[in-house]
């Protein structure tokens, strides 16, 4: 006898299969079952990119830059210059829309506090970084361009002199990941600019192949000429560096990918002279006696270092000193 095979049941109760899907990408790969009251996933493709970008413009710029770097899709979207647009007559209403991209001076002393106008890097992809000196304005951008804003007499439109900051600029460097100065509040002691960067070094000889390096570049703040530069092994990658000390004996922290802090000793003085000088890159105390914690970032003023770990398991002051 044949065996009898069952008859299929209805549409109505065989039971779904859908495709689980990631918010940006859409469907990928065939999933679990359809939950009961939900319907099919559907992606964030699918949706007009007007009201995708109108949508990512409310979140925090923090939370924008985060998205940015989930997926290829949103990168696109959260780099968009709508967006920026967007956030930037929402921070700042009163703004007119051809002025959207742009920097701004505020006085804050004095009887009137108006805000002035400043000539804006077109080139800069967005603006990481500011800081001002006795002379200038220096910006990093998230591409690692560092510029150096100038002021200058400039002829105002009743044929005056007069005196505008940051009213032209050029690129100081490109390739930086971070830059410092004389840590004190009072612009007058910055004299020097030390940018970290990386650079293309020569292989060995005989050969074409090149290998990136780390380096400390020292630029005089008034005119932007390079007066010094070290070069560190292939092997040191750093993320960051901070300034501690005197002039005589500056202090320079550099933070390394891998949450290590080494330090290293200049005289400022001496910067300038045209000769060799040798200097000792040292791992410091905090990551000698605590070699399990993993410092995430610093902050420094001229007599201490703030050190915070990532997780954020605690943070303490150290003394500038080499070998503190």
């Amino acid at each position: 006898m044949g065996e009898k095979k069952a008859a299929p049941p209805p549409p109505s109760l065989r039971r779904r299969r859908v495709k689980r899907s990631c918010p940006s990408c859409g469907p990928s790969e065939p999933g679990g079952e359809e939950k009961k009251g939900r319907g099919n996933p559907v992606s964030v493709q699918l949706f007009p990119p007007e009201l995708v970008e109108h949508i990512i413009s409310f979140l925090p710029v923090r939370d924008v830059v985060a998205l940015g770097q989930t997926c290829h899709y949103f990168h696109q979207v959260c780099d968009a210059e709508s967006v920026w647009r967007r956030i930037c007559h929402r921070l700042s209403p009163r703004l007119r829309e051809q002025d959207t991209k742009g920097l701004y001076f505020q006085a804050f002393g004095g009887r009137r506090r108006c805000l002035s106008k400043s000539v804006a890097p077109q080139l800069a992809h967005g603006y990481r970084r500011f800081l001002p000196t006795k002379d200038h304005v220096f910006i990093l951008d998230y591409a690692g361009t560092l510029f150096f804003l100038k002021n200058a007499l400039v002829s105002s439109t009743l044929g005056q002199i007069q005196w505008k900051r940051a009213c032209r600029y050029i690129v100081l460097c490109r390739g930086a990941k971070d830059f410092a100065s004389d840590p004190r509040c009072d612009t007058v002691y910055r004299k020097y600019l030390y940018v970290l960067a990386t650079r293309e070094q020569p292989g060995v000889v005989g050969t074409t192949s090149s290998r990136a390096c780390d380096c400390v570049e020292v630029y005089l703040q008034s005119s932007g000429q390079r007066v010094f530069k070290m070069t560190f092994h292939h092997s040191m990658s750093f993320k960051q560096i901070v300034l501690v000390g005197q002039e005589t004996q500056r202090a320079l922290l550099l933070l390394t990918e891998e949450g290590k802090i080494y330090s290293l000793v200049v005289n400022e003085t001496q910067l300038d002279q045209p000769r060799s000088y040798t200097v000792q890159l040292a791992l410091r105390k905090v990551s000698r006696c605590l070699p399990h914690l993993r410092v995430a970032c610093m902050a420094s003023n001229q007599s201490s270092t703030l050190y915070i770990t990532d997780p954020i398991l605690c943070s303490w002051l150290q003394s500038p000193w080499p070998g503190g």
